[in-house]
């Protein structure tokens, strides 16, 4: 397969029509609930509108402070969904059982790289924005890598992905940012539409409660759309594997 950005979006477009009676269900449970259980807490978050950004990270990290236990959890829980979706395209032929099975054996090797490909991204953009950018478009095939050859292990899913991405750093960065970018300014429009709507009600917490559903279901579709490109990508750079 060539690599391209219509390629590879045309490819996530297929496979986000495949497989949706499994898709759906694992969306569902370890996407959309962690994502509206995050943000229904986000909004014990009280920020006045003339604060100054001292006063936003403090009640910030108040919050942190006060729900780090249910943050983690969520965190994981996330973790665990995305883990189940590479699974679902990458490990074709499995049942929802074995998928389960498959990606909880696997988490905590995937949580390790997870948290080091943040470390990573952390310093390139503690450096300056686009080391980054690029460290994000060399790293973003090591997840997938890790779930479609199971047998090379983390430290081989590494360097594999660290290989496949040999060349297209760049453009593997512009894809992910572009995609992430187009999202989030979708994702976030329909917060503000929401806290518009919520205003208009009174602002209560059941409406909240209420509002915020569509939310974290286009947060969920959003994210797993991403995911899916992710998943197109590695496909398009490994060729084909397990079937693929």
């Amino acid at each position: 397969m060539t690599f391209s950005f219509r390629g590879v979006l045309a490819d996530a477009a297929i496979l986000w029509r495949t497989d949706r009676d499994l898709m759906v269900p694992i969306v569902g449970m370890f996407l959309l609930l962690p994502i509206l259980a995050i943000a229904y807490l986000s909004t014990t978050i009280a920020i006045a509108p003339d604060a100054a950004p001292e006063d936003i990270r403090g009640a910030v990290a108040a919050f942190y402070r006060a729900n780090i236990i249910a943050v983690v959890a969520i965190s994981l829980t996330l973790e665990f969904g995305t883990l189940m979706l590479l699974n679902l395209y990458l490990q074709r032929g499995k049942s929802v059982g074995e998928l389960l099975r498959v990606s909880g054996l696997r988490l905590l090797p995937w949580v390790l790289l997870a948290m080091a490909n943040g470390a990573i991204l952390q310093l390139g953009f503690a450096l300056f924005i686009l080391p980054g950018v690029y460290i994000f478009g060399r790293t973003w095939m090591m997840g997938a890598a890790y779930v479609a050859e199971p047998e090379r292990g983390l430290l081989g899913a590494i360097e594999r992905g660290f290989r496949l991405s040999a060349g297209y750093g760049w453009w593997l960065a512009l894809l992910g940012f572009g995609v992430g970018a187009v999202i989030f300014a979708a994702v976030f429009a329909l917060v503000i539409l929401v806290q518009l709507l919520a205003a208009a009600f009174g602002g209560g917490t059941l409406v909240y409660a209420v509002l915020l559903v569509p939310v974290a279901a286009a947060g969920a579709a959003a994210y797993a759309f991403f995911t899916l490109v992710r998943i197109a990508a590695y496909r398009r750079l490994g060729g084909s594997i397990n079937g693929m």
